[in-house]
Formats: C-alpha cells, structure tokens, sequence
C-alpha cells in the first residue's frame, strides 16, 4: 500500500504548498471507484471537490483533492491501494513532501498519529532504523471499516436480503449507491425491498436485476417500480424466456415509467398471447417510448395509454409489411383495433432496441400517427375530409417526435407536397377531391393560410411548389395550421 501526504508544508496551514491530491487512474472513471482505492467516504471526496461537474464521468490523470481530516491545516493521509517498491520506504523532502510506505492503511493512519511519528514533527517512523522520540505513547487512531463504507450504507449491512448477494453483488450495490448522492434513507428502503422481491430468480435473471439497478443510478422510483414488476403475479405466470425478455428490456430501458409501462402490458391479453419474438419486439417499443424524453409527453402518455391503459381497447401487432417504394412503418387495423407495425424493422432478442432512421420513425412517430387514425375513425375518401386527416395524423406524430408543432414550411415540404402529388395514394384521393368546386375550395383555403398567399384552382399547383422564402409575412417560419379533431389522442 501507497500513503500518501502531499502537500505537507513546513509553515503550517495557510503557509503555501499544495493540497492533498491524488489522480484518476485509467482504471477509474467515477468518483466512487477512486474513493475505494483510498478508503474513503465517497460523500467526504465529493465534498472536499465542488469543482467536479460529473463525480461519473471522470477522465485518467483528472485531479481528486483530498479531504483534510486533521485539525492542524495539513491535509489527510489517505491510503492508496497500488503497490509501492519497499525500497522506497524512506522519507523525501521536496515538493509536496511525499512519504511513501508499504504498510496497510489503517495501521499508517495509527501511526501517523503517534507521538513524535512524523519525521516533521522530529520524530522517527517506526521500523526505519532511527531512535523513537522520547514521551509516551498516544492511543493508537481505530482503524477505519473500509467494508461497510459509509455510514449511510449501514442497513444494507444489517440486512438479510444484502447479506445473501454475492461479495460482487453487494460491492454493486454499494458503488451505486455512493456514485450517485445523496444516499438517502428512501434509496436504502427502495433498494433493500428490490432485493427481496429479487431473490427467487434465476441466476442470469437476478444478474439483469442488478445491472438494472445499476443502470438506473438507484434511483428509488425505478426499484419501487422494478420491485412492482417483480411482485407482480402475470410476471411470476410467465415461462422462463419471458421472463428474462422482460427484465432484459427493463435493465436496456432503466427508466421508472419505462419499467412501469411495461409492467402494465404484462395486465394486457394481447401481450400474453404474442409469440416469444413479438413479445420482445413489443417489450422494446413500449420501452424506446416510454424513456424518450425529447417529444411530446401528453401524446405519448394518451397514445400509451390506448395499449396498456387500464380501459385500452387497442392492440399491437407485429407483421412483415412490404412496399413497392420506400418503407411501410405501420398501418391502423380499425376493424380488429390493432396497430400493425412492421416487424422487419425491429430484431426478436433481448438487446435493445437499435436505434436508427427506420425504428426512431416508427417508434416516436408511426405509433402515435397511427394511433390517431383509430382514435379518429379515419376512411379513405375522395375529399378534403380525407385529407385532412391524413395531415392531421402526420401533424400528430411530428409533434409527437420533436416536441413541438411543425413550422409552415416543414408542413409544406415534407406532407403536403407529397399528399397531393397525384403519382401518390394520398394524391390520388386529393386529384378526385379537386374536381368537387365545393371541395377544391377547402384544399384552396388551407393553403392559402399555410402559405399567405390568394390562392384558386389557376395557380394552387404553383403556390404548392413555390419557395418558402418569398411566402408572405414570414409564413415559412410560422406555425402550420392546426388540423380539425382529435389532435393530441386523447
């Protein structure tokens, strides 16, 4: 073992010289792990470096100071757990002051406290051949119980549920914790009732447990939930694989509503009844969902709501849907009440979720979009009923994804030149619609507040195709025309 003492200074407190510091290891990337390797109280190293941003996502080399525990102004002997060559077992004097030893950490600390110890003091370290200072011994400083870590963590000790992990498990449990302050007596309760709820599982189901918990920085709301999940009867009801599909799916996504929504699917018939691969498939939708903070939570929440709510009618379903251009993310099954999405995009395992293009679209903004052409009861017309509903529907997955409503312009370029393009489904519909004076004119004065222009049936292809830019008042920029109905999914 290493002691180190840096930043002793002749003159005492105030008198120049540098603090007590130690550095990142390349094996260390938080402040927990450091804060083993010295045998220290996380909270103690936390406290004595404000200066950290992020106490988990430290770099080799970064700078730790040490806590000053003494009450003479020099800072804190602290033990490192490198080994030092025993030859380096003498004292030099320089920058920094630096005594290097091979003894255990506790029995320097005691030393360092005796009498006459520390060679500044005129003194003799024990063991090195020089003659002891004269007077008596003080007691010798009690060594301190690195094992239980700080105190907070002193009913995990006292606990059976702990005290039946693994030396590993019970490590994990404990640097979780201290990595993410405060150490609260709500995430010690939360934490020991997840463990209970734990311990009957399998050995690969009770390690997915763990590294949830991990992964969920002991966050007391997600054991709450995990633990729900856990208790919950159509869990315990499910074979082995499902089993493991579901916590695998909990730990990808460690977030509590997250773990929550899942737990509710568990309720539903639908969810029971798929396959083993449809069930991880839909594991990983609800989860992606779920966890996704940049969107629209009210839309979520409602489109959520219409699978795995209590009163949910609706189903997921998983097929291979094949398109002559372009990709099929999803389709709205109103007479079975289903929501079928495209099972090609997303893979049958426990992984997460791979996150790209395709199943970001169909995640964030197919399910809502769908969903609200079953809330709405939408059939394909030829008329500008239809086609406002196909806009509204794209109005409510885009707002859905980005959190906010699409501008003029994105409306414009990335709907409604391509709902009447009549070489599309959705323009073909319009192209009839058209030819209805009565019709045409509602398509006339939806884009005429899309775009400020006057718009008619000489010039609407024109003002469609037109640069945004040279819109009137800045139309380009502002809000696209809110559609008719049910908006949000409720």
């Amino acid at each position: 073992m290493r002691i180190e003492n840096t930043g002793v200074t002749l003159g005492g407190a105030g008198q120049g010289g540098d603090d007590g510091a130690t550095s990142v290891r390349t094996d260390e990337s938080n402040l927990s792990q450091v804060a083993d390797r010295l045998g220290l109280p996380v909270q103690d190293l936390a406290d004595a470096n404000p200066q950290i941003g992020d106490p988990n996502n430290l770099t080799p080399g970064q700078e730790i100071r040490l806590p000053t525990t003494n009450t003479g102004g020099g800072p804190a002997t602290t033990v490192t757990d490198d080994l030092a060559d025993t030859s380096a077992n003498t004292f030099t004097p320089g920058a920094g002051k630096r005594m290097e030893g091979s003894l255990e950490g506790s029995a320097m600390r005691a030393m360092l406290n005796f009498r006459g110890a520390n060679p500044l003091d005129g003194g003799t370290m024990p063991g090195r051949g020089g003659t002891p200072a004269a007077g008596p011994a003080a007691a010798p400083a009690p060594a301190v119980d690195t094992a239980k870590g700080d105190d907070k963590l002193a009913p995990l000790n006292d606990n059976a549920d702990f005290k039946a992990l693994s030396a590993d498990d019970q490590k994990l449990v404990k640097n979780t914790l201290t990595a993410n302050p405060p150490v609260t007596p709500d995430k010690i309760s939360k934490t020991l009732d997840l463990l209970g709820s734990a311990k009957g599982l399998s050995a690969g189901d009770h390690k997915l447990v763990m590294d949830a918990f991990k992964a969920s920085k002991s966050n007391p709301a997600y054991a709450a939930n995990l633990k729900q999940l856990l208790d919950d009867p159509k869990f315990k009801a499910l074979n082995d694989d499902a089993k493991t599909a579901v916590l695998s799916q909990a730990k990808n996504y460690p977030d509590a509503s997250a773990v929550k929504n899942i737990d509710r699917m568990l309720q539903k018939d639908w969810f029971n009844n798929q396959s083993l691969e449809d069930k991880q498939r839909s594991l990983k939708v609800i989860g992606r969902v779920s966890s996704y903070s940049g969107g629209d939570q009210t839309i979520y929440q409602n489109t959520l709501d219409k699978f795995i709510g209590t009163n949910s009618k609706y189903k997921l379903d998983w097929q291979s849907l094949h398109a002559d251009a372009g990709t099929t993310f999803g389709e709205a099954d109103e007479p079975n009440k289903a929501l079928i999405l495209n099972k090609d995009l997303v893979s049958a395992d426990n992984d997460k979720m791979v996150e790209n293009g395709n199943t970001n679209h169909m995640a964030l903004n197919t399910l809502p979009h769908e969903v609200n052409h079953l809330m709405n009861g939408d059939k394909v017309e030829n008329n500008f009923k239809y086609f406002q509903a196909e806009y509204r529907a794209w109005y409510v997955g885009f707002k859905a994804e980005h959190g906010r409503a699409p501008t003029n312009q994105e409306a414009m370029q990335q709907r409604i030149q391509w709902q009447l393009d009549p070489d599309s489904f959705y323009g073909k519909t319009a192209k009839e619609a058209l030819k209805d004076p009565d019709e045409a004119k509602k398509f006339f004065e939806f884009l005429g507040k899309m775009t400020g222009k006057t718009v008619d049936a000489s010039n609407w292809k024109d003002v469609v195709a037109s640069n945004p830019a040279n819109w009137p008042d800045h139309k380009n920029s502002a809000d696209a025309p809110a559609p008719e109905g049910n908006s949000d999914n409720h």
